[in-house]
């Protein structure tokens, strides 16, 4: 620990004896360019015998020129520029501050020096200032550039697909940047009006048709895709349109798209090789932010399940419009740990509330909202994983029923103005207990008795790609050890959604007016399971002499072949675009709360199918497929049983 102690103090050291020997000789150098534009300036002007007989003279006013010029260039930044990465801005730095150098002294030397009429000797010594100067510090980044391209004549060459302003951004990174072992050949655009244009002197040098000859001529090894916007089906358009002309030779790689980025911002360490994401893009969200910010700034949210894919994602969304409080609700302590330690540092100056507990449990729910009274509430928190929620199906009602059914009460109690329950495509008509429960839990929402005031609602959508348990992570592990790949079904389906674009989309849908409404995300189109299964196999660089099997196992317990948005018709839209409405008339409120309470004292103490039964009660289009708890002849069944917790 010592000599670590040591050795970051010696780097210390040895940067600051660095930077004061870089300001010395910038100091020392500008001293000289300021003499010598001063100087310069007299001589250009006047006749050299006049110019020489008067040097001694003018000469004496060279520590005044120095002196503000060194004040000037300290103040406006010159110093703290690093020059190698000099810009548009960095000229325009050398031209004001030159031009401030000049100024201040020769108002001096015209008001109360000598030179009362010569203004134009100091607008020739402004132009050599900005000259000498400017040359001197541009020449570092000159050298830089000849340096490291002269370095990088053996190494990869690269083109860019697109001449926008993603393409432009990897290629000034690629450019400036001496890390990496690329060398920027030229872009390639099917804009007829870009061709024989050049961005940063690199050439536009055809479209996609050109792809084949290019890559010959010019000996391509590496082709950026950059065009985030783009959807996944036009992705996979130019994905199948290069591998079919490239015969797989040259690496392909792309950008994350629009919902990935920070801040709409493309970086050259952002380019990577196609992976099932980027054939999965949806056209943008466009976040009407303002609608957001008034809803959240300034007043407490709450978020259960603050841990998980969908809780964390609404946690970090949520804080960029500064609310007062961010109550984080999870019973998982590291998975609350983590995002606490993210928002953290991220909003060192947001209020963070962590509470590691169950949202099921009363008591604990109970004094959150006394202590905290938030104004909004996203509730997260669900178990969701299907095959193991039909073994466990007592889990998945108390976790998933009973936390909704504290939540909505004590929020209805304490006037939160928003409540928003994050449900699921599988409530529709489901075939497995957690689609039945998330199902009851919509129903909660809409019977749950609160002022006028209040708005109540759900938004269902279907999978979110990357969250724990999906399958494409299933898959990235399942190739990464060579296989097989499992798929449940040939022809199965699932809606999916980057978890960043769900949130953004309950984030607007929390902003509307409807109570009692459940709010469907437009998903799109749905993908077959097997399509993703063969497509990131293909992207996966795995040995072509052992590929790597598809092994289809069959549907597991609970599981559909296709999934559902709406219970009938495709709903209504909503003033909010890729957001609709379902027709869903609520429950009978009283009666029905009466009966989830009933089905929530006496879940643990039922057999499973008896469980299933009594859901059956409370969502009639459930079909069980259970295979651990019913016999073959009672599955599908929609009665109940005498021996149920309803009387007769």
């Amino acid at each position: 620990m010592e000599h670590e102690e040591g050795r970051s103090t010696a780097t210390v050291d040895h940067s600051k004896r660095t930077f004061v020997l870089r300001s010395l000789i910038l100091l020392g150098a500008d001293a000289v360019a300021m003499s010598a534009a001063f100087l310069g300036a007299f001589a250009l002007r006047f006749p050299f015998n006049h110019w020489w007989g008067e040097l001694p003279h003018t000469a004496r006013y060279l520590p005044l020129v120095v002196v503000f010029g060194w004040a000037v260039y300290i103040v406006t930044g010159m110093y703290r520029t690093l020059w190698r990465y000099a810009s548009v801005k960095a000229a325009l730095i050398v031209i004001y501050s030159s031009f401030l150098a000049v100024a201040v002294p020769a108002g001096i030397l015209m008001v109360w020096g000598p030179y009362t009429s010569y203004w134009s000797v100091f607008v020739i010594q402004w132009l050599l200032l900005v000259s000498i100067v400017g040359s001197g510090r541009f020449s570092i980044r000159v050298f830089r550039d000849l340096t490291s391209n002269r370095s990088r004549r053996a190494k990869k060459r690269v083109l860019i697909f697109g001449a926008g302003d993603a393409g432009e951004m990897i290629a000034r990174d690629l450019l400036r940047s001496s890390w990496h072992n690329l060398q920027l050949v030229g872009f390639i655009d099917d804009d007829p009006h870009k061709r024989h244009h050049s961005i940063h002197n690199v050439p536009i040098l055809g479209g996609l048709k050109d792809i084949p000859s290019l890559v010959e001529r010019k000996k391509i090894d590496e082709i950026v895709v950059a065009m985030p916007s783009l959807t996944g089906s036009q992705m996979r358009r130019i994905r199948t349109a290069l591998l079919q002309e490239l015969n797989g030779q040259i690496a392909l790689k792309t950008v994350p798209g629009i919902a990935e980025l920070i801040n709409g911002r493309v970086s050259l360490e952002q380019v990577r090789r196609f992976n099932v994401r980027d054939l999965l893009r949806r056209s943008p969200v466009v976040l009407e932010i303002e609608r957001v910010r008034k809803l959240i700034n300034g007043k407490c949210v709450l978020v259960s399940g603050a841990g998980g894919s969908i809780g964390s994602e609404i946690c970090r969304q949520a804080a960029t419009f500064a609310p007062s409080e961010l109550v984080l609700v999870d019973i998982s302590e590291p998975s609350l740990y983590e995002i606490m330690e993210e928002l953290a540092e991220k909003f060192p100056h947001l209020n963070l509330i962590p509470v590691v507990g169950d949202a099921a449990c009363e008591p604990l729910i109970k004094r959150v909202f006394s202590e905290h009274l938030p104004k909004i509430v996203f509730h997260a928190a669900a178990y969701k994983h299907v095959p193991l929620m039909e073994e466990n199906p007592w889990s998945a009602v108390y976790n998933n029923v009973m936390g909704t059914r504290v939540l909505a009460k004590e929020a209805a109690e304490h006037h939160v103005e928003r409540f928003v329950l994050i449900s699921t495509d599988k409530a529709v008509r489901p075939s497995s207990v957690m689609g039945a429960s998330k199902r009851i839990c919509e129903m909660v929402v809409q019977a749950q008795p609160r002022d006028d005031d209040c708005v109540f609602c759900a938004v269902r959508f279907g999978n979110v790609m990357g969250s724990s348990g999906s399958v494409i992570p299933k898959f990235e592990r399942q190739i990464k050890a060579g296989g097989p790949v499992t798929v449940t079904h040939p022809e199965v389906t699932r809606f999916f959604m980057l978890t960043s674009e769900a949130v953004q989309l309950v984030m607007q849908a929390a902003t509307l007016d409807r109570d009692k409404a459940i709010y469907i995300l437009d998903m799109g189109d749905p993908v077959k399971i097997d399509d993703i299964a063969h497509e990131m196999i293909e992207m996966t660089n795995h040995d072509r002499d052992r590929p790597i099997e598809i092994k289809y196992i069959g549907l597991r317990p609970g599981e559909k072949l296709h999934e559902e948005l709406y219970h009938s018709g495709n709903g209504n839209p909503t003033e909010i675009e890729k957001i609709w409405i379902t027709d869903s008339p609520p429950p009978q409120g009283k009666a029905f709360l009466k009966a989830v309470d009933k089905i929530l004292a006496n879940c643990n103490h039922l057999s499973g199918e008896k469980l299933i039964y009594e859901l059956k009660r409370l969502v009639p289009d459930y079909k069980s497929t259970n295979t651990v708890f019913l016999s073959g002849e009672m599955k599908g069944e929609t009665g109940r049983l005498e021996s149920g917790v309803f009387p007769k």
